[in-house]
């Protein structure tokens, strides 16, 4: 008898344990991880230490620095994290169709309209160049294929499971649309950061527009996008550095290293907007996010002063009201202008992250960043 309840017990701490694992989000992260410090990488660094995530791969492109490099830091970041057993793959280092000469050209004919470029920046390295983390070159290696086919195949492998996370240009994915469609649906959703929730340019769809405009029109069940303005209202400092710091944990270290003991180059700051991050800590706890709306959004996708900025499509409250001497005498016709009121038909409604819950944020931060 004794024997049968102790038999008992194993297998209820087995079968919370199980229900515990399942609990867990499947991620597939797909960023342009810059390093060693900035919003990149310090949200990679959340998802590998998230108990709440299962981080089944990381995909490298290009955006905020090239593929090579990005990669480089993302192997780094799973060491620092003493994750070496989530994988890294390479994925696009170009844009489908954009290219920095383009870019120039562009430029000359309209001006500079974003101040940061990326990998297009005017001083950037050769898009072939790396260099050492501090303490040295990871000791993990990438592994063999094309992020697409791993993001494809990793959807196919558990359908219904998967949330991508994508926090860079959005090449890898468009990729992934383009050989095999149905992963589509088989996703669970889609969190994107990227876009303007007010209209404009942004460096992740501003890079690759044509990308950016696949993967917004593709039938996603569910899509969540964390915009320039809502990361714009959570910033990094050394007063939630040090907090951090003070917490503890394995990072605790390279945090004191990175932003508290750290003195940049002139030109640079430590500090800087927290769009990344605030994408991973929505993903992990919605609440975060205090209001968001419902929006269609859209690329221009031609190649003019506005190629890469976003579109943005809201429903209206209610039918609009006219000036009456430019109406006819019996006012606006409610139900035609109703039926006339409708998205534009290839694109999907999205989530738009709006208003943050900046003290939830910085808790979450913190405690992640201290597991």
């Amino acid at each position: 008898m004794q024997r049968a309840s102790i038999w008992v017990v194993i297998c209820l701490l087995l079968s919370i344990s199980t229900s515990s694992q399942q609990k867990k989000i499947k991620v597939i992260a797909d960023q342009d991880s810059a390093g060693p410090q900035g919003t990149n990488f310090l949200s990679l660094l959340m998802l590998l230490r998230a108990p709440q995530i299962n981080l089944l791969g990381i995909t490298t492109v290009s955006g905020d620095q090239w593929m090579e490099p990005a990669t480089v830091f993302a192997l780094w970041g799973v060491e620092q994290a003493k994750r070496p057993d989530v994988p890294v793959i390479k994925g696009a280092e170009m844009p489908l169709l954009n290219t920095t000469r383009e870019q120039e050209l562009r430029e000359v004919l309209y001006g500079s309209y974003v101040g940061w470029h990326g990998s297009f920046n005017p001083d950037a390295p050769d898009p072939k160049q790396t260099w050492a983390p501090p303490g040295g070159y990871p000791k993990l290696k990438p592994k063999p294929g094309r992020a697409a086919d791993f993001i494809a195949d990793t959807i196919r492998a558990n359908p219904g499971e998967i949330v991508l996370y994508c926090a860079g240009p959005l090449t890898n994915i468009a990729l992934a649309i383009r050989m095999d469609p149905e992963i589509v649906p088989l996703t669970k959703e889609i969190y994107i950061m990227g876009g303007s929730s007010s209209g404009g340019p942004e460096l992740n769809w501003w890079w690759d527009p044509e990308a950016a405009a696949i993967v917004l029109r593709a039938p996603w069940k569910q899509i969540v996008i964390s915009p320039f303005e809502a990361g714009a209202q959570v910033w990094s400092s050394a007063e939630l550095m040090r907090k951090a710091v003070q917490a503890g944990g394995p990072l605790a270290n390279h945090l004191k290293a990175m932003y508290l003991d750290y003195q940049p180059p002139a030109g640079t700051s430590l500090w800087s907007m927290m769009w990344d991050e605030l994408m991973v800590a929505s993903l992990i706890d919605p609440s975060v996010i205090k209001r968001s709306e419902t929006m269609y959004l859209d690329v221009d996708i031609e190649h003019g002063p506005k190629y890469g900025h976003t579109l943005v499509w809201k429903k209206p409250d209610d039918v609009p009201q006219f000036f009456l001497a430019y109406s006819g005498p019996q006012g606006p016709d409610r139900e035609k202008w109703l039926g006339h009121l409708a998205p534009p038909l290839q694109l999907h409604p999205a989530s738009v992250q709006m208003d943050v819950d900046l003290k939830k944020f910085e808790d979450i931060f913190v405690k992640l960043m201290s597991q």
